[in-house]
């Protein structure tokens, strides 16, 4: 199973209520919630994958990213926890900003997918807007959500409510000491399956981060894909009309060199 974000640019001409129809409308036969910022989907992995490609061929404005946590469940449900934002909200609610920039330039930008996809990893690991343009290019995008939703999803669950084990203890220390604050450490232990995988490496500067991504600590991270001598490219969030086309044209060009 699988769970997928739509989020809408600001600036499209299309309701979340309309997007919730068209995806109806498509057959999926999952769940549908439709949300202040676009919709969550949850289904078979091929079908929500489905929908996501044929959405984001009618709709340019439409961003979509996978969802760690199932929908409705209670661990991260604001009902249970007594209010507050929902989780992954404060980073798509920063990430809104640039998508109208971004639609506009993606709008008539031609983008090849490629044959042979890359497992890709992003900075910060937790972006909407990269993970994006890595599946619109046909590569795999290794973000946090992936490795969240393996952890909260196995039936056999061994340490609730998020299911980290010894192993990924093991894991974090092998990039900070024992003195390092266990927070840090087990998000290590969580990323390091991503940087091992990872085949290339696409970094963004982001003024903030939030979630997972959010401590200054992250740094560590662009630190360890330039250690893999992966090829990767960094780049800046664009503020301008120009500065979102030439942003663009890093981020494809660079993905269409993997292959």
């Amino acid at each position: 199973m699988k769970v997928r974000y739509f989020v809408l640019s600001p600036e499209a001409g299309t309701t979340p209520q309309e997007l919730v129809f068209r995806i109806i409308e498509l057959g999926f036969d999952g769940i549908v919630k439709e949300t202040c910022f676009g919709a969550i989907i949850e289904g078979e992995d091929e079908k929500v994958d489905r929908v996501a490609e044929i959405i984001r061929e009618e709709y340019y404005y439409v961003f979509s990213k996978e969802r760690g946590y199932p929908v409705g469940d209670k661990r991260i449900c604001r009902a249970e926890r007594g209010g507050g934002a929902r989780t992954g909200f404060y980073q798509i609610e920063f990430e809104s900003e640039f998508l109208p920039l971004i639609a506009e330039a993606i709008k008539d930008f031609k983008i090849e997918r490629t044959k042979r996809p890359k497992r890709v990893i992003v900075h910060p690991i937790n972006s909407l807007i990269l993970a994006d343009l890595i599946e619109r290019s046909g590569h795999h995008p290794l973000t946090m959500m992936t490795e969240i939703a393996k952890l909260v999803r196995d039936p056999e669950i061994d340490a609730p409510p998020r299911n980290i084990t010894t192993e990924y203890v093991v894991r974090g220390l092998k990039y900070a000491s024992i003195e390092m604050p266990s927070g840090i450490r087990g998000r290590l232990g969580v990323w390091d399956e991503l940087i091992q995988k990872a085949e290339a490496g696409l970094i963004a500067e982001y003024e903030y981060a939030f979630g997972c991504a959010g401590c200054t600590h992250n740094d560590m991270l662009i630190y360890l894909i330039k250690q893999r001598g992966i090829p990767f490219i960094k780049l800046n969030l664009p503020r301008t009309q120009e500065e979102a086309r030439k942003f663009l044209n890093g981020v494809f060009g660079f993905l269409s060199g993997l292959g």
